[in-house]
């Protein structure tokens, strides 16, 4: 029998979770919540959030041309509601742009006086919360601040790597670490463990040191906007890696800083914190470590709350799928470098043991990897399904992952190999526990993990009625220049998500999910089956309030080039030519391929070098740098793909042109977008398909965010154009146009371009 087969008798079943917050759950001590929710605020609690935004409220006096927006008293009476347990506990809203969102969630949550969780997609949001609505809101509250943000272990520095850097800087005069290439490395180079790391430079050993000095000097004057020395927005990807923390390489509490531990003091001060923002991600991994999804439980990374806010709420299920995944590949070798580290510093007796083991298991890891190059096609950035089995196989087959059917048995062989190479490892740790039994506890979990997800991987695609997992997970390949992962991801997350919400109805925990962008045509059952929410769930629309008759145009038109041609990216720049040499303002072209990107970008600069800068997201600068130069500039062409759609918030007349090169759908390639197509269609034969109820709600809803870069203030005009002929001779093209905005719509160009120039003169 295969490995894989004969490793469990419970084979199928989910592993359990490798996150690295589950390493460190120990570093977190229990902690009595039973105050935590103490009415701090109860002289505040007579007045409700009507009070303060209504006509004639507090804030109309306080801020200087306050005006009521009818759509945000909707929508923070609806949640106050919720909060105050005088309605259902679970509320999903679409507010449109321009509702006033961030002030109609928080008052109400802030005014309960209870511990009150708000979660974003973005670390944007996250930060705009915390630096600018929050403590503008506490202030004209007249509440002394009470909030923090709350990120991810790998945000914050970790002081011991940050001291061992330096230790290494001043004895050597200069850090010269140059990448290993491990295939051309002795056992005696890799092994050397202590001398490896990336290039870390003098400049950016002081940038740490003032990071420190700022964050000290924050935590002494207790400031809510202490971010305890966050380092992922300040420094290279290369600087970040080496000198934050990860939490399955934690030394806990026999690091000589644990009292002085960053990621440490922030989850502990969140405790205490009545509104801790959050993002996405960290919520899915707290959902992941012991008691998942017990509301009632103490949380290790999060303070015990009664409320809980999900802004871009429509980004829960892709970030629930991406963080609810489990992977083996060649990042796990830093674990165990790291582990090899560790006993060379704290172990007095010899580590050869160790040491032979861990070289067998990195020329597993290694001749795995170096096969999933070769099949492909050498690594350029890859992502496929994994095809397993003789029964998969066909002769005929012509798709893209024929090379995994036919060298199936090598690669059941290399995978075997580090199965057997962990399984030696575990054995390892097992039989030396003694010489540190926290250690290598937290060891064998690790590699546990690693190989149930493993043998999970191997079974993925068993259909013989064995295998619980077979439709609901997806084994896939990530291949990259050097790195690969093999992944095991569910394709939906309601199973998982869907508990939660009933336990927080059951026990009176008020959830809002809220988004500018939720609902199609109106229509909020795909987004509810997506989260495993019930049907009659409470679903709130409110209008923007920004008048898109009078602010912006829309063309479109059944004469763009079909989706086809091969130069329709030079087409339609040759139509719009005329358009864009004629605003007067900056233009978006978004684009839904990187490919497209390219050819805009190149043939843009061709045609309007020097009459306008033609800026690119190309890798030449960042997304924020590229934003201000072109607001600066006020004319330039900003050519962006998938991060430029969404979060992007570029006022007045430096935006006033956003052309979308076509309809946003996802590429039927994608092999978790083409499994979850799979899977709907195997569930629904006869009854619906996946091109109706997948491919055109998710291109919608991402169409609607694009369209959203365009009207960001009551004082925006601009114009769209959407150069896509299926909106106009496509049935499918009226559901997309009916979840527009309500902007004034032309056919002509000619008369298009009129209009443009007239409306934003």
């Amino acid at each position: 029998m295969d490995w894989y087969v004969t490793y469990s008798e419970d084979i199928g079943n989910k592993p359990k979770s490798s996150n690295y917050y589950k390493a460190t759950a120990d570093n977190f001590t229990n902690v009595n919540y039973d105050d935590t929710d103490s009415d701090d605020f109860s002289f505040q609690s007579r007045k409700d959030a009507i009070s303060y935004l209504g006509k004639d409220g507090i804030f109309s006096e306080k801020i200087p041309d306050f005006k009521v927006r009818e759509g945000q008293l909707t929508m923070a009476d609806a949640w106050q509601k919720c909060v105050n347990n005088e309605s259902e506990s679970v509320l999903v809203c679409e507010a449109g742009t321009g509702t006033g969102k961030t002030f109609a969630y928080l008052i109400p949550a802030i005014l309960s006086g209870k511990t009150v969780v708000i979660s974003t997609a973005s670390k944007a949001l996250q930060d705009q919360l915390v630096k600018k609505d929050l403590p503008r809101l506490f202030d004209l509250l007249q509440l002394p601040p009470d909030f923090m943000s709350l990120k991810g272990f790998n945000n914050y520095l970790c002081k011991r790597k940050y001291y061992e850097i330096s230790e290494k800087f001043v004895n050597s005069h200069a850090l010269k670490f140059e990448e290993v290439e491990n295939e051309k490395n002795s056992d005696e180079e890799l092994l050397d463990l202590n001398e490896k790391s990336d290039l870390i430079k003098k400049e950016d050993l002081a940038k740490l040191e003032l990071l420190i000095q700022r964050t000290e000097h924050q935590l002494e004057l207790n400031t809510p906007q202490c971010d305890f020395a966050e380092v992922n927005s300040l420094f290279s990807k290369g600087v970040v890696s080496k000198v934050t923390c990860a939490g399955e390489n934690c030394y806990k509490k026999k690091c000589p800083y644990y009292d002085e531990c960053y990621p440490f003091m922030a989850r502990q001060k969140a405790i205490r914190t009545k509104v801790v923002v959050i993002n996405h991600s960290l919520f899915f991994a707290d959902m992941q470590i012991e008691n998942p999804f017990d509301v009632m439980q103490p949380s290790i990374l999060l303070p015990k709350y009664r409320s809980i806010i999900f802004d871009e709420a429509h980004e829960l299920p892709s970030i629930g799928r991406e963080h609810l995944s489990e992977s083996v590949g060649s990042s796990d070798l830093k674990k165990f470098e790291e582990d090899l580290k560790y006993m060379k510093k704290q172990f007095k007796c010899p580590i050869g043991i160790f040491e032979n083991s861990y070289k067998k298991l990195y020329k597993a890891y290694r001749d795995l990897g170096a096969y999933l190059k070769t099949a492909e096609g050498g690594g350029e950035n890859c992502r496929n399904l994994l095809y397993y089995k003789y029964n998969d196989y066909d002769e005929n087959n012509t798709d893209p992952f024929y090379a995994y059917q036919h060298r199936n048995e090598k690669f059941r062989e290399l995978a075997g190999n580090v199965y057997r190479a962990l399984t030696d490892h575990l054995k390892v740790y097992k039989e030396n526990k003694d010489l540190d039994e926290d250690f290598f506890a937290r060891g064998c979990v690790y590699i546990s993990c690693k190989l149930d997800t493993l043998v999970a991987l191997m079974n993925i695609d068993c259909s013989d009625g064995t295998n619980p997992n077979y439709g609901k997970y997806v084994g896939t390949v990530t291949v990259r220049k050097k790195s690969y992962a093999l992944s095991l991801t569910p394709l939906e997350i309601e199973e998982f998500f869907g508990p939660y919400l009933a336990q927080c109805e059951d026990h009176g925990i008020s959830v809002l999910m809220t988004s500018a962008t939720i609902s199609v045509a109106g229509n909020f059952n795909k987004f509810l089956k997506d989260i495993g929410a019930r049907k009659d769930t409470n679903c709130l629309t409110v209008k923007s309030s920004f008048d898109y008759q009078k602010q912006s145009l829309l063309y479109t038109s059944a004469d763009f080039p079909t989706i086809s041609d091969n130069s329709r990216i030079l087409k339609i720049i040759n139509m719009l030519s005329p358009l864009i040499e004629s605003v007067d303002g900056g233009i978006f072209f978004l684009t839904t391929s990187h490919q497209a990107l390219k050819s805009a970008y190149e043939l843009l600069l061709a045609k309007f070098k020097g009459k306008r800068k033609i800026l690119c997201q190309n890798g030449m600068l960042s997304n924020s740098q590229m934003l201000t130069k072109f607001k600066e500039d006020g004319r330039s062409i900003l050519v962006g793909t998938s991060s430029f759609w969404a979060g992007v918030d570029v006022p007045g007349k430096a935006l006033s042109l956003v052309i979308i090169d076509k309809l946003p759908f996802d590429s039927p390639s994608e092999p978790i977008f083409k499994a979850r197509c799979d899977l709907f269609d195997a569930r629904n034969k006869g009854k619906s398909n996946h091109f109706i109820s997948i491919c055109i709600p998710e291109a919608v809803i991402e169409l609607r965010q694009g369209v959203g870069r365009l009207i960001r203030h009551e004082d925006d005009k601009g114009g769209l154009v959407i150069c896509d002929p299926r909106l106009e001779n496509k049935s499918f093209g009226k559901i997309f146009k009916k979840s527009l905005p309500d902007m004034r719509t032309y056919t002509l160009l000619g008369d298009f371009t009129d209009a443009v120039k007239k409306l934003i003169s």
